[in-house]
């Protein structure tokens, strides 16, 4: 996996609340404020921790392989496309 196989849902960005370092993005449901047409209006000046590789530089590579990290961040990426109800064929695939 060369790269993170994002399906651009937005569902990390409907479920902030429980991410302490985006408290201040919330938007009081949840949701980010910068979550505009189920897309990132700052994608390139977004905070650090919405950067899945610079995360992994930053702090996971000397705990995980980045397929590994991927594979990680992919399992929840899918519970929350389960759980949102999103057809099986948009959900991400968990693939080694």
């Amino acid at each position: 996996m060369d790269s993170f196989p994002c399906t651009s849902c937005g569902l990390c960005c409907q479920r902030i609340s429980a991410v302490p370092e985006l408290s201040g993005y919330d938007r009081g449901d949840g949701t980010c404020i910068h979550l505009v047409d189920h897309r990132c209006s700052i994608y390139e000046e977004r905070p650090e921790i919405c950067r899945i590789d610079h995360m992994f530089e930053k702090i996971y590579a000397t705990q995980f392989s980045r397929p590994q990290f991927y594979l990680e961040n992919l399992k929840v990426c899918k519970s929350l496309q389960i759980e949102a109800g999103l057809p099986e064929d948009q959900q991400v695939k968990l693939t080694r």
